[in-house]
């Protein structure tokens, strides 16, 4: 059983690098995301949290679509307390209720919703979407 886990680990981990060296033209693109529409984006680093009621843990990558270029520097200027939040939000999951699509679209709608808190604007003037480039349960 413990092969297993250490096994399930270990290929999560190659995908989160496969991904990694498939995001280097988003990186070198200046932070602008063609399939997001605006193209004002942040992308955030990996997560990799525990999930509430179970041994397993999510593993996934962000990338905040904004309202303006000034609003992607402002998350960077909160980067601690972005990331707080949403480990926040990420841990307090069952993995049952993330595993639909409308678990995922109310997970982004939860997330929105405390990243423009963070920032102090909304969803109009904030963070106006978010997109998961990686979403894995393990």
């Amino acid at each position: 059983m413990q092969i297993k886990n250490i096994k399930a680990f270990f290929c999560g981990m190659l995908m989160l690098a496969l991904l990694g060296a498939s995001s280097q033209s988003f990186a070198n693109s200046g932070g602008k995301d063609a399939g997001a529409g605006s193209g004002n984006t942040a992308k955030l680093e990996a997560f990799t949290v525990n999930l509430a009621n179970t041994e397993r843990y999510l593993q996934v990558v962000v990338t905040l679509q904004v309202a303006s270029a000034e609003i992607a520097e402002q998350v960077k200027m909160y980067m601690p307390m972005v990331r707080h939040g949403l480990i926040l939000i990420l841990s307090s999951k069952d993995d049952g209720e993330i595993q639909t699509p409308e678990g995922k679209r109310e997970l982004i709608g939860e997330m929105r919703e405390k990243l423009n808190k963070v920032l102090k604007t909304d969803e109009h003037t904030g963070v106006t979407d978010i997109f998961f480039e990686n979403f894995v349960i393990q």
